[in-house]
């Protein structure tokens, strides 16, 4: 499905990353809309992805309509994306969802000290060495300060327990979710302080690349 949002802002001769949701495809962005001849910029991902000094950072067409293609990410555009996968968890209050960014990948026993869950964090997050077809993970509910042995076999429903021989496990649904901001990132010498910018980006469901046109049939 495609993606569009539009926005604005005014610059303040500092780099301007914009949070558009999505790393989009086509980028067309007003610069100056208070002065009487407001610049146009355009950038494009394809253009971008395609090779080095083509381009990649977009192109300004000036209020007299001379096109110029920005040199460099310093005074153009480019991609941004700070997002990550975390997992989610309902917080422990009951008032919404805990983020973690990551946890261990395997059940290590005797190197590390499992923390317990209380009624405002989190407790360490673990899941089986291997046999974890299920997806689930395992909090430390009641910890004894150390890692026992890993189970043999751990529970497969949420809000039952496993016990490592001195800790207790519970076993949690979680869901990933993306956490951070993707759009793009103009410039700091790609503006003027004060100016006023209007943007529209599109990301569309579908980009074909015909290489060819003369040779396609496009009915």
């Amino acid at each position: 499905m495609s993606k569009f949002n539009t926005g604005s802002f005014i610059a303040n001769g500092s780099a301007v990353n914009v949070d558009v949701g999505f790393i989009p495809d086509l980028i067309i962005a007003l610069e100056g809309q208070e002065e009487t001849n407001p610049q146009m910029h355009i950038w494009s991902k394809d253009r971008a992805d395609a090779a080095s000094g083509q381009g990649e950072f977009g192109f300004v067409r000036s209020g007299t309509g001379t096109l110029t293609e920005h040199a460099a990410a310093v005074n153009g555009f480019d991609e941004y994306d700070t997002s990550v996968a975390k997992l989610a968890f309902d917080n422990p209050a009951g008032d919404g969802v805990d983020l973690i960014a990551s946890m261990p990948s395997a059940f290590v026993a005797g190197t590390a000290q499992p923390t317990a869950r209380t009624t405002s964090t989190l407790g360490t997050m673990t899941k089986p060495s291997s046999g974890n077809e299920t997806g689930f993970v395992y909090e430390c509910t009641t910890s004894a300060g150390v890692y026992g042995t890993e189970p043999t076999t751990w529970a497969t429903k949420p809000g039952d327990t496993t016990s490592d021989g001195t800790n207790t496990w519970t076993c949690r649904e979680t869901k990933v979710v993306q956490s951070g901001v993707k759009g793009f990132t103009l410039g700091a010498t790609g503006q003027t302080d004060s100016d006023e910018w209007t943007w529209f980006a599109w990301q569309a469901d579908k980009v074909s690349s015909e290489v060819d046109a003369a040779a396609v049939d496009f009915v």
